[in-house]
């Protein structure tokens, strides 16, 4: 199946990513990454982004995010979390083998819970 844009996704994760960006004005790090992204949160919340990003590494800063971890410290508000939502918009959204393989971890996890309470 081939994944199309939900624009008002897209322009939801895109205002929330952008509002958790300007929480953090005074930090050269996080308006960096905000000042890379702004044209795609620009795009996004206007309707311009039609298809799909083919290739996730063509989203500015997602080495960053993802692999390095150079915004884990940044928790309340959650800059990867809200990055990840609109990098995932982007794509098109889960597949539904994405959502398959959350389901299956989140009830490793839920089991893996149970198990250490009792």
């Amino acid at each position: 199946m081939t994944q199309q844009i939900d624009p008002v996704k897209l322009k939801a994760a895109a205002e929330h990513l952008e509002w958790v960006c300007q929480q953090y004005p005074n930090d050269e790090k996080v308006q960096g990454l905000y000042r890379g992204l702004l044209p795609m949160i620009e795009d996004a919340k206007a309707g311009r982004v039609l298809v799909p990003i083919a290739d996730r590494y063509d989203i500015p800063f997602r080495w960053a995010v993802s692999s390095e971890g150079l915004y884990d410290e940044y928790k309340k508000p959650d800059i990867s979390r809200s990055y990840v939502d609109f990098a995932i918009e982007m794509e098109g959204g889960l597949t539904d083998d994405d959502k398959e393989i959350n389901a299956i971890i989140e009830n490793i996890k839920k089991a893996a819970q149970e198990r250490s309470e009792s």
